[in-house]
């Protein structure tokens, strides 16, 4: 197993496959010279460069290994994933998809017929039963309102065709801290509107978590009355605990598309309609309840 670059929801995934493979008895080596196959477990590894750089590296170094990504989200036109996989040799052998959409990018997109591809669930799932996720039940407190929201490109900002056309004429830099501007703007929005949601007493806590290190970041979300967040994996985790669960869209569905494919029937997840988010005409989702096949 490769690792890359990521946070304490990234965290969740390379545990949840750990499990998998030592259930399946397939088993591990810490040296990638010994390995027959070297594995990405997973996460959003197309719309983050640094970890494409990490598919460069591991196939660079060991040619001769076979080398597969995990369920990921698979989105064109954020990085050069795509012709990358075409350089790479014969070392990729498989890419597999978290959700519907990424799986349908993948069979449009044109691998190469030797990159098997196929469809699964987010590994940080398969820790649901696990005796640490049973550890953190038993520890669960309600002490605040949770509102963990990203600040990144991944966050959903409408940005209207004009505005974007004439920022194209400032600098980079400018248009960089106007963008950024924008995102925190709608992060304090967001704050807001979790305030208004909440019937809860207890205060409302504003905290990113899974930017946290892995121990603070289960012991934020278990310690919550209920959890208000536009992070996949702070929603999952925060399911997984059992707890009162809202999400927020992000800029490309993919809480959405997760909740509908992985979670569909087994709990409830709330999703916020931020109308100040939306475009006109835009898809709102409906109140997802979900239920996890299990693996």
């Amino acid at each position: 197993m490769k690792p890359w670059s990521g946070n304490s929801g990234d965290a969740l995934i390379w545990l949840g496959t750990e499990r998998l493979l030592k259930d399946l008895g397939i088993p591990r080596t810490f040296d990638p010279r010994k390995a027959d196959v070297i594995l990405i477990p997973g996460g959003n590894q197309t719309m983050w460069q640094e970890n494409i750089d990490v598919w460069k590296e591991a196939w660079t170094r060991w040619p001769g290994k076979k080398f597969v990504v995990g369920p990921t989200t698979a989105r064109l036109g954020y990085t050069t994933w795509r012709q990358d996989v075409d350089q790479s040799g014969r070392n990729v052998v498989g890419i597999f998809a978290r959700d519907p959409e990424s799986y349908a990018t993948l069979c449009e997109c044109g691998l190469s017929s030797r990159i098997e591809i196929g469809l699964s669930h987010d590994p940080a799932l398969y820790l649901w039963d696990s005796d640490l996720l049973g550890a953190h039940r038993e520890a669960a407190t309600e002490e605040f309102v949770l509102a963990a929201f990203r600040r990144d490109h991944e966050a959903v900002v409408h940005f209207g065709t004009r505005r974007i056309l004439w920022e194209s004429l400032l600098p980079f830099f400018l248009c960089r801290r106007i963008r950024r501007r924008r995102v925190d703007t709608h992060r304090e929005d967001r704050i807001a509107l979790v305030t208004q949601h909440t019937r809860r007493a207890e205060p409302v806590r504003v905290c990113d978590a899974s930017r946290d290190i892995f121990e603070h970041f289960l012991e934020i979300v278990r310690s919550a009355a209920e959890v208000h967040t536009d992070r996949l994996h702070c929603m999952l985790l925060a399911v997984m605990l059992g707890k009162p669960t809202f999400a927020y869209q992000t800029a490309y569905g993919k809480l959405e598309a997760i909740c509908e494919h992985s979670l569909r029937g087994r709990a409830p997840v709330e999703f916020v309609k931020d109308t100040r988010s939306l475009p006109s005409g835009a898809r709102r989702f409906p109140l997802a309840s979900a239920r996890v096949p299990q693996p």
